[in-house]
């Protein structure tokens, strides 16, 4: 394919031609409409007017989106949605990927990925947005526009993992051709500028190592460029949703460039945040571990005369501001897939808040040891609690770390569960591993959500009701029935922080052991916590209520 032409079938480009070549139409009738009802003629749109001419050009603008949304829901890359029985368009990720069968629409039905769907959509969007006070939107060269008295808000570039213009022609090349008289400012070009946009693009700069060096001294150049003007009484916020871990060395090239952008440039972390801005249903996020969040980086500069220290001070107080930090963003709701990401910032304030940092060599650390340093001291705080588990959970949570759920010698049980003050056949009695022929494993989740009573449990621990209430909600056997045992188990003495907890802690290991399926587990029971909790609150409530009326049923007082 060396054309957009071939991303469309003949019928296709046939019905699409026709809907764009007849929005001028409907630009005139709108236009002798507005005349005729006294509106001033005015000037062009695109010259700033406010009258008809302005106003024909704005109904030709939002029809050429709603044409430009149709053309992601008719042509040949599209597929069918399996689950939810309608249309997948062609960017359910920021890609133009390869499929082997596709699925049309009909844009004149009324079902998934219709044309009057696209006009609806945009007509919302539009009635969303607010129409005073009068604003503009301008779009304008990041490294070279006047940012004096600005107050600065930025989502960058994410390294290479978005080609943004390459990926813009695929639309652009449809809404030139509807929009070139219209607005002739923002269509003047035949194809999307692409030499000065700020991405990691190998073919355009020389290869990966020139297009790396091409991001960075650009990255570095805009942020200082912000440093020297922006409104400093109000912080720089930089949002970013891209993981930090790729499956090389543990951190990704892109958080590299930003962080190591904004501290060499002068700015210092001050604060960050999850925001939930990813839906959970798109393509990306489907059967993975994607960020349900961006991340929100609060900046400012930092002081001139900001100090020195060493690697140990650094990781003393790394440490003791993590630790605090962790605990409050497990207890507000965040989920186990962001914890990692939202980690950064407490450490990164850290590491940005000092003009240099000496190792013991005597040279400065750099971003990427600091990052490093950040991952082995999130594991360290999650690790922290192991001394307050119970034996078998302590077994529980070495053996996977170890060994995950796969089988292994009895002797190798035997060894690690004499270490945690347990032995393998209390742990099959507890019922949570199998030791049969001279082979030991611990149960995964699918064969421990079936029927259970906590209240009857004569042997319960912590890693039993995590993995059975993770598995019994994954399972979907609905919220009531996860939400009742969850309330049971706390009337048991295991306090559902604990449980939370060792959610957060277990998705971190399957997420280093490349367990997706445990890490969506683990997740998914964390995320829905506060939920669990309102539920299991309701629950504890009734079974109190019916214990108190069996009691009262059999003359039994609570006090004997």
């Amino acid at each position: 394919m060396k054309t957009f032409t071939s991303l469309f079938t003949n019928r296709q480009l046939v019905a699409l031609t026709t809907l764009a070549d007849l929005v001028a139409g409907v630009r005139e009738q709108v236009l002798a409409d507005a005349r005729q009802s006294g509106m001033p003629e005015g000037e062009r749109l695109d010259d700033g007017g406010n009258g008809a001419q302005a106003y024909a050009d704005a109904i030709a603008v939002y029809l050429s989106l709603s044409v430009s949304r149709l053309t992601d829901y008719c042509s040949s890359i599209c597929s069918w949605h399996n689950t939810g029985e309608k249309m997948r368009n062609v960017f359910a990720r920021q890609a133009i990927p390869m499929t082997w069968d596709y699925a049309e629409v009909n844009p004149f039905s009324s079902k998934s990925g219709n044309f009057l769907g696209q006009v609806q959509w945009v007509a919302e969007a539009v009635e969303s947005v607010p129409s005073y006070p009068i604003s503009e939107a301008r779009q304008t060269d990041a490294a070279t526009r006047d940012y004096r008295d600005m107050v600065v808000s930025t989502d960058p570039p994410y390294y290479d993992n978005i080609g943004y213009s390459d990926l813009s022609d695929y639309f652009y090349v449809w809404l030139r051709r509807m929009l070139n008289t219209i607005l002739p400012s923002v269509t003047s070009t035949m194809l999307t500028p692409k030499s000065d946009e700020l991405v990691a693009n190998p073919y355009r700069h020389n290869g990966k190592d020139g297009a790396a060096e091409f991001f960075v001294d650009g990255f570095n150049h805009v942020f200082a460029h912000i440093r020297e003007a922006a409104n400093l009484d109000v912080p720089m916020t930089v949002y970013y949703a891209y993981k930090q871990q790729d499956a090389s060395n543990g951190t990704s090239t892109g958080w590299y460039a930003l962080l190591d952008g904004l501290i060499h440039s002068g700015w210092e972390i001050t604060a960050t945040w999850p925001v939930r801005s990813e839906l959970s249903n798109r393509m990306l996020a489907s059967g993975t571990n994607a960020l349900a969040s961006s991340i929100v980086l609060a900046c400012r500069p930092r002081p001139e005369d900001a100090p020195v220290t060493t690697l140990r001070e650094f990781t003393r107080l790394l440490r003791s501001e993590l630790t605090g930090a962790l605990k409050t963003m497990m207890s507000s709701g965040i989920d186990p897939v962001d914890l990692a990401q939202a980690a950064i910032g407490p450490g990164i304030s850290v590491y940005s808040r000092y003009s240099h940092i000496r190792e013991a060599n005597g040279a400065d650390m750099p971003i990427q040891n600091a990052l490093e340093i950040i991952n082995r001291t999130l594991d360290e705080v999650l690790g922290e609690s192991d001394t307050d588990y119970d034996a078998d959970t302590r077994f529980a949570v070495k053996w996977y770390q170890s060994y995950g759920w796969s089988q292994q010698s009895s002797g190798l049980a035997d060894q690690l569960a004499r270490s945690t003050d347990t032995s393998p056949d209390r742990l099959v009695r507890g019922g949570i591993f199998e030791a049969i022929g001279g082979k030991a494993r611990l149960l995964p989740p699918k064969e421990l959500s079936g029927a259970w009573s906590p209240a009857e449990d004569s042997q319960i621990s912590l890693w039993e009701a995590v993995v059975r209430l993770a598995g019994i909600l994954q399972e979907g056997q609905g919220m009531e029935a996860v939400t009742y045992a969850l309330a049971q188990v706390e009337g048991r003495g295991i306090p559902a922080e604990q449980i939370r907890d060792l959610g957060f802690r277990m998705f971190h290991e399957a997420e280093k052991r490349h367990d997706t399926d445990g890490a969506l587990l683990f997740n998914g029971l964390v995320s829905s916590w506060d939920q669990l909790t309102a539920g299991a609150g309701r629950d504890a409530l009734r079974i109190s209520e019916r214990k108190e009326r069996f009691q009262g049923s059999l003359g039994i007082d609570d006090g004997e």
